[in-house]
């Protein structure tokens, strides 16, 4: 079994009773719907004085049992309906957030690298969305095409093969070179959704990148290049869907043409017998209504061999995110944190991207609780790798870096989360209010959220924003400036009131008076936080009680 159909399998597995009850709801519904058709025939033979068979007894009571058998006929239909909307017509939707839940308790242990490169932004969110919504399928609506694909098929051929097996097998024989051609489609429009898909991944993660970079785009003045990528990208995805798309409605002229030929062929000959008096009257009209109930799941067998294959081509996507090596220091156990006076211990740290190139070479330091470091150097001396290290970020290092006396691996990642707080380069902030951005999974009051805006000096740009703390800063903070943007992810860290707070070069957009109160603030009300400070600026490091210089 692929992994792909394995994911699938074990869904089912674990709501085997949910989907045992669904089969039993479809295949209720598939049986009301050839009795209704036949009952119908049998009513118009009975009112043309025909015999009707299976009913016994004077017309009264042949009347009144067909018409009770009818009521209770259309019950069940409905109750069976009703049955599988809401058991295999609601997985559909569960299946959606079980993938994506699935999808977030993956990434969420990704290696920095692998989040940069294989597994952008723009892939992701083309797995989340687009992937989800193409596999979902397959966990609920496509499984009831199948089952009604399989049982109403057979239920409608013992029907019409009762009525006159030369004219079922003449009216149905159109219909044996259909999954010869469907193969044939199905195969075309499945290359062509592959190639689309990997088309709106690029698309995807070109509009991150372009989000990400709209103030520089400004800057530097390079929005109609920006603009005109963007075009041709959509363009290229565009007209690669449709080719997929225009294959896909293929499907319909040659079902079509199918149903044509079958209804030409019934007319033809079951006139003819009905004349003859081989057929009554009430079969003519059961093997219509007969013909209309099997052409309908034989008419979606394209479109569901369609979403199976869609469906898993998907889930093999999907896949690729679940399959895809974790960082093992990420999920790893370990012991809670005891915390003591000296917070950091560095001995003969060497680190380098390539080997025997080292960018940092036998470093030294230590830093007790309220120490401050300043980290100062040239563009590419390593200052950003730096505190990666020394965060417990990345661990692929020479020498030792202790926390609290103990390795980063002692300790569990969420506890070191909880103490560690790092403010990068760049700030990330999420399209929704700003109030969310800086409490994120605390309940901090309003109080509380002011008082942080307040030590960013962010208060009293806050204050004047019509929606105040509930203005929506926009995808990656567009609604924003550079330097409040820097600000506003200051202050979300200094809400988590942590032990060690590293913040890399994360006011470089701020002005020298704004950055002087923020200094004050900080060293006034983070007393006993250790604090690590890069910075290209000498005026920012001042309040440091030791500086590197790298």
């Amino acid at each position: 079994m692929s992994d792909s159909l394995k994911i699938w399998a074990d869904f089912l597995k674990k709501r085997w009773g949910i989907y045992t009850i669904g089969v039993f709801t479809v295949i209720l519904t598939n049986i009301c719907q050839v009795l209704t058709t036949r009952m119908y025939g049998w009513l118009i033979d009975f009112f043309s004085g025909n015999k009707v068979p299976f009913f016994v007894g004077d017309q009264k009571t042949v009347f009144l049992n067909l018409f009770i058998l009818l009521v209770v006929t259309r019950v069940f239909l409905t109750l069976g309906r009703y049955g599988w909307r809401i058991t295999l017509g609601r997985q559909t939707h569960y299946s959606a957030s079980f993938l994506r839940k699935k999808i977030w308790e993956h990434v969420l242990y990704f290696k920095f690298s692998d989040l940069e490169k294989g597994f952008s932004k723009g892939v992701l969110m083309n797995n989340s969305n687009s992937d989800v919504g193409s596999a979902r399928l397959i966990f609920g609506m496509t499984i009831i095409a199948i089952i009604d694909l399989l049982f109403l098929v057979i239920f409608c051929l013992w029907a019409m093969i009762a009525i006159n097996i030369t004219l079922t097998a003449a009216t149905l024989g159109v219909m044996l070179l259909l999954p010869l051609i469907m193969k044939k489609l199905n195969a075309k429009e499945m290359q062509n959704y592959e190639v689309a898909q990997d088309a709106l991944s690029s698309f995807d993660d070109l509009v991150v990148q372009s989000v990400a970079s709209i103030r520089l785009q400004k800057i530097t003045q390079t929005g109609e290049v920006w603009a005109r990528r963007l075009t041709t990208s959509a363009d290229e995805y565009r007209l690669k869907r449709l080719k997929a798309i225009f294959v896909s409605l293929l499907y319909i002229p040659v079902m079509g043409g199918a149903s044509f030929f079958s209804y030409l062929i019934l007319f033809v000959l079951g006139i003819g017998l009905t004349l003859k008096g081989q057929m009554s009257v009430g079969d003519f009209v059961a093997m219509q209504g007969l013909i209309v109930l099997i052409q309908d799941p034989l008419g979606e067998f394209g479109f569901i061999i369609s979403e199976w294959r869609k469906g898993l081509t998907s889930l093999r996507r999907l896949n690729s995110v679940y399959s895809q090596r974790q960082d093992s220091s990420l999920i790893t156990s370990g012991n809670n944190v005891l915390k003591n006076e000296m917070l950091l211990e560095v001995k003969n740290l060497s680190f380098g991207h390539e080997k025997d190139k080292d960018i940092i070479r036998d470093l030294n330091l230590s830093l007790r609780r309220g120490e401050r470091l300043g980290i100062r150097g040239p563009i590419g001396s390593g200052k950003s790798t730096l505190v990666k290290l020394l965060c417990g970020f990345e661990r692929a290092h020479k020498g030792e870096i202790k926390f609290y006396g103990k390795d980063f691996s002692h300790y569990p990642h969420s506890e070191l989360r909880k103490g560690i707080t790092v403010v990068p380069q760049r700030p990330f902030l999420f399209s929704g209010p700003l109030r969310q951005n800086i409490s994120m999974d605390q309940n901090l009051t309003d109080e509380e959220i002011w008082h942080f805006l307040e030590m960013a000096d962010l208060k009293e740009d806050v204050a004047q924003f019509k929606a105040g703390l509930d203005t929506d800063l926009g995808e990656w903070g567009i609604n924003l400036s550079g330097g409040q943007k820097q600000r506003l992810t200051l202050a979300r860290a200094l809400a988590k009131k942590p032990d060690f707070l590293l913040l890399d070069d994360c006011l470089s957009a701020v002005d020298t008076v704004t950055e002087e109160k923020i200094l004050k603030n900080i060293d006034k009300e983070l007393a006993q936080t250790t604090l690590i400070w890069v910075a290209h600026r000498a005026s920012t490091l001042k309040y440091c009680h030791k500086i590197i210089n790298l």
